[in-house]
């Protein structure tokens, strides 16, 4: 089986993959790239680092959340040796809010570290409601630079990746959460119509999909590892699938 390498999203630590990777298959030796917690990169910056940190041997199939979704459009539309497939959760290709992208410059502005809990909660781990924020959203994004998670809502509101999205070729997996209000129907559209064989599978849980429904997700990337990562890219039109 190949390695799977995960992306994290707003937070960069990693550390909210945890639930999603009890639920995995041992055999798929998953593998986290983390973000440095007290630098604020830029996605170009945040690329070679990703692409540095690859397996350098042996294939391996990478997994985008959220934040993280352009950095894995941006390496699998010029892929490196090794990589199987693709897969793009709960993410966008281009800024998921393109009425606020005059706030990008408001960014690095943002008192996040004096927000009150029910305004950080839509902002930075995808819930209108505070309470049914997972505590290790939390915790893990306390241990990142205000700095650092201005630069990347920055980055996020002012990347475009869609015209990398017909250059993905390799098979590709797209999960969305039924009930995300963070990443809009619309942004899941345009990754589908960009990547014409992607296959598409809707999950009924909020934004954080890896997080509140971790043997769900872990069960459709094994599938979809099985089943698509054994041979070329699928030339027909888009799969959709609800679980």
């Amino acid at each position: 089986m190949p390695t799977l390498v995960l992306l994290p999203g707003l937070d960069g630590t990693g550390k909210l993959f945890a639930n999603f990777l009890k639920a995995l298959d041992p055999c798929l030796a998953p593998k986290v790239v983390p973000y440095p917690p007290d630098l604020p990169l830029g996605y170009d910056e945040l690329e070679a680092l990703v692409r540095a940190a690859l397996p350098s041997v042996g294939p391996f199939v990478l997994l985008g959340e959220s934040f993280s979704g352009p950095l894995a459009i941006r390496i699998a539309a010029r892929p490196p040796p090794g990589l199987l497939g693709l897969v793009l959760c709960v993410t966008f290709a281009s800024n998921p809010y393109p009425h606020l992208a005059w706030a990008r410059h408001l960014a690095p502005f943002l008192p996040l570290k004096s927000l009150p809990r029910w305004m950080r909660a839509p902002l930075m781990w995808g819930s209108n409601s505070p309470s049914s924020a997972p505590r290790q959203s939390e915790r893990a994004m306390a241990g990142v630079a205000a700095e650092v998670v201005r630069r990347r809502i920055a980055e996020l509101f002012a990347v475009d990746e869609t015209a990398a999205l017909e250059e993905i070729s390799v098979p590709t997996l797209v999960l969305c959460a039924a009930r995300d209000r963070v990443v809009s129907k619309a942004a899941t559209m345009r990754i589908m119509r960009g990547i014409r064989h992607a296959r598409r599978i809707d999950i009924d849980g909020p934004h954080l999909l890896l997080q509140t429904c971790p043997q769900e997700c872990a069960a459709a990337v094994l599938r979809f590892i099985r089943e698509d990562t054994t041979g070329p890219a699928l030339a027909g039109p888009a799969v959709n699938q609800t679980l």
